[in-house]
Order: C-alpha cells, then sequence, then structure tokens
C-alpha cells in the first residue's frame, strides 16, 4: 500500500467541493492527523490559516484537481484528463530526470482525449469510455488498438503508480535515493510491460534522477538555496496528500479496465 489508511478522508475520493474548503493548500485538515508511509510516520500539527502559503503552485493545482476526478463514485473523465493536464505541468518542471516520464504522458493524454473531445457525453465517466471503445469493435478483447484511449489511459495509470512510488522517496530525508527508488518503481510498475528496447531506454533515463533536495525544490517552485526546513516541510506535505489521493484513484482505475475486461498485460 503506498499510502496508509489514516489519510482515508483524504485518499478515499469522496470529498467534494464544499468539504475542500476545510483544507489546507497541502490537501490535508487545518487540524490534527497522522499518516504513515510504510515505516515513515508524520503527524502534522494544526496549522492557522494564515501561516498557510497561499501562492498557487504547480503542486497545489495537481493536488486540487486530482482530489475532485470522483462524481460519486465514478471517475469523471473531464476531470481527470484536467488533472493529468495539470500533472503534465508539474512533471515539465521536474527537470531532465523528468523528460521522458513527461514526453510518455503528454503522448498518451493526447490519445484519451481525441476520444474525449469527440463525443464528450459518451465519455462522461472512465467506465463509459471504456463502455464505448469496446462497443465499437477497435479492441481484440484485451489487446488494446493503439493509439486509442483505452491504451493511452492504461499507460497514464501506470506512469502515475510509478510515480507515487518514486515520490515516497521523498518522504523522509532518510529515505532511499530517488534515483534508486526510481529503479525500484519502474521494476515494479512499468518494466514488467516493457520490451527490450524500452527496458534498455528507459532505466538509462532513470540515472539523471537529482537529490531529493532537488527535487523538492522543484516541486515546492524555490530555489535550493532558499529550501529551509518550513519550505521543505511544506512541500513533503503536499507530496503526502497527493500520494494518498492517487492511491485510491490508481486502484478504482484499474478495477474498471479489469471490469471491461481490457486490462493489456502485452509487453511493448
Amino acid at each position: 500500500m503506498i499510502a496508509e489508511r489514516a489519510i482515508h478522508s483524504y485518499s478515499n475520493g469522496k470529498l467534494n467541493e464544499l468539504e475542500l474548503d476545510g483544507y489546507c493548500d497541502f490537501g490535508f485538515p487545518t487540524g490534527h492527523a497522522t499518516w504513515e508511509f510504510g515505516k515513515l510516520a508524520a503527524t502534522l500539527p494544526r496549522v492557522s490559516s494564515s501561516k498557510l502559503d497561499l501562492r498557487s503552485s504547480k503542486l497545489d493545482e495537481v493536488i486540487r484537481t486530482f482530489a475532485k476526478v470522483f462524481d460519486g463514485s465514478e471517475i469523471d473523465t473531464s476531470r481527470l484528463l484536467r488533472a493529468c493536464r495539470a500533472h503534465l505541468e508539474l512533471m515539465k518542471s521536474g527537470g531532465a530526470a523528468m523528460c521522458l516520464v513527461a514526453k510518455d504522458l503528454e503522448s498518451n493524454l493526447h490519445k484519451a482525449e481525441a476520444l474525449f473531445k469527440k463525443s464528450p457525453k459518451e465519455c462522461k465517466t472512465l467506465a463509459s469510455l471504456l463502455e464505448l471503445e469496446r462497443k465499437g469493435d477497435i479492441h481484440n478483447g484485451n489487446v488494446l488498438s493503439d493509439p486509442s484511449a483505452a491504451m493511452g489511459l492504461l499507460w497514464i495509470r501506470r506512469s502515475l503508480a510509478f510515480q507515487s512510488h518514486l515520490f515516497e522517496s521523498l518522504m523522509s530525508p532518510d529515505g532511499q535515493h530517488p534515483k534508486d527508488a526510481a529503479y525500484q518503481a519502474y521494476n515494479k510498475h512499468l518494466s514488467p510491460y516493457h520490451g527490450w528496447m524500452l527496458r534498455t531506454v528507459f532505466p538509462a533515463s532513470l540515472s539523471q534522477m537529482p537529490q531529493r533536495a532537488v527535487f523538492l525544490s522543484k516541486f515546492g517552485e524555490v530555489d535550493i538555496e532558499d529550501l529551509d526546513h518550513e519550505q521543505e516541510s511544506k512541500i513533503v506535505r503536499k507530496l503526502g496528500a497527493f500520494i494518498g489521493t492517487l492511491e485510491h484513484l490508481i486502484n478504482e482505475w484499474k478495477d474498471c479496465f479489469e471490469k471491461f475486461g481490457l486490462e493489456d498485460t502485452r509487453r511493448v
């Protein structure tokens, strides 16, 4: 489990916009909460709204948009694509190490957006989008046509799972070096579906992963010289909110693909 259920109130995907008003800019209630990430435990003190950094950052936008992806129990396609677009902008700010990840995400987003723009009403939810393609006979069972919206969304989900695993390593200053965490995340979430070529190219790009402080400064949009303990704490809390949100979404996303028999496990 990427994030423990102690942050259930945030990661269960049931927050509506009114409930979000009670959340601070890094996505947690402005009260007192405790959560765990693997062996890491952190306790959030009550934060006065006057002390919050209200500057809107790319990471803030990612948290806000992903928190609104669910419409009841359904994944809203428009909101999902909007959140993924916001996430793409965050990845583009991650430097050379995230360049290949960002390009892959953008390519797959185009595939999903093409169908949604063509048939927005029929693609209102992820389930209805997948049903539309399945009824259109463009796929051969779980062998997905490429390009297609299903193929794009399949790889976006896998990419987000990889990134969430990587971001978990940034939560503690005593955690793995991001490069080691990236290799581990790649082997778990992407390598099983990559052919020989991608299993050569992709890990090579991960060798450029910078140190934790560099990642945090980029995602926090602060100069690394200004990354003091207070700034670091804020950025880590925001990443924690993002990881917690993704866990529930990724699980539901995968369940939806499996329900329609569209979980393509071939190597590419």
